[in-house]
């Protein structure tokens, strides 16, 4: 059995004015989140599955963190695993890392409106990766990380990257212990419908994401060569 936890894909390294009034559109530019000095903000996810252990599809769900809210800035929907995710086991005598790479398609990004220097918007994702390396001692899971990224475009044609550096697994539902269950604090688990998973089927994994970077390009956008550096110096790829 396999811990892995999420994360979903966000954010990159800039800030620009922040307007006087709420915006509509995208605006292009780079961003980063809150541990990095800007004010896109870290975030929690969740992945269902139809299995208390194991099963396909999986669903991602993610949604920006307040500190008290889920989901007052942005939000990561539906975006769906269907086939396995590969698995690379570097353990030696059961200590050592193995490495879960991901694959989900589809599904939408919003952000929603507000004061926000990047304004408000859905973009309809392609293909979001999530690679998610899981620490284990003698066979024991004891920590994980979660790299990833996703693109898309929004309505009016502006695109979107969106990814996050260090995401971190908080727990997962097992068959080895029952009363697990996903915390209300964590984005609801959603189904391969995209509807609330019914309550006999509150399966899967849950976690934060951090270190976000985002960028939207409507066609012509700025970047100072600097910042494309410090970017670069994340290693998000």
């Amino acid at each position: 059995m396999r811990t892995r936890y999420l994360a979903v894909v966000f954010g990159l390294a800039a800030i620009i004015a922040l307007p006087s009034i709420v915006l509509a559109d995208p605006i292009p530019g780079l961003y980063n989140s809150t541990d990095l000095g800007g004010q896109l903000l870290t975030g929690r996810a969740s992945t269902w599955r139809p299995g208390i252990n194991s099963g396909l599809p999986h669903v991602l769900h993610a949604q920006s963190w307040d500190s008290a809210t889920l989901g007052t800035q942005w939000d990561v929907s539906c975006a769906i695993e269907t086939t396995p995710f590969g698995v690379q086991d570097n353990r030696i005598a059961g200590t050592g890392t193995v490495v879960y790479t991901s694959t989900f398609q589809g599904g939408t990004l919003t952000l929603y409106a507000g004061a926000w220097p990047w304004g408000d918007g859905t973009a309809t994702l392609g293909t979001t990766t999530l690679i998610t390396t899981v620490q284990f001692v003698n066979n024991v899971p004891v920590a994980s990380v979660v790299n990833g990224n996703t693109s898309g475009e929004f309505a009016n044609g502006c695109n979107l990257v969106f990814a996050i550096a260090n995401g971190s697994g908080v727990g997962e539902t097992t068959s080895l212990n029952p009363l697990i269950t996903k915390p209300a604090t964590f984005p609801t688990f959603l189904d391969g419908t995209c509807a609330l998973a019914g309550p006999l089927v509150q399966f899967g994994t849950w976690g934060t994401t951090l270190t976000e970077t985002m960028a939207i390009d409507c066609g012509a956008l700025p970047v100072e060569p600097s910042t494309w550096s410090a970017v670069k110096g994340l290693r998000l790829n």
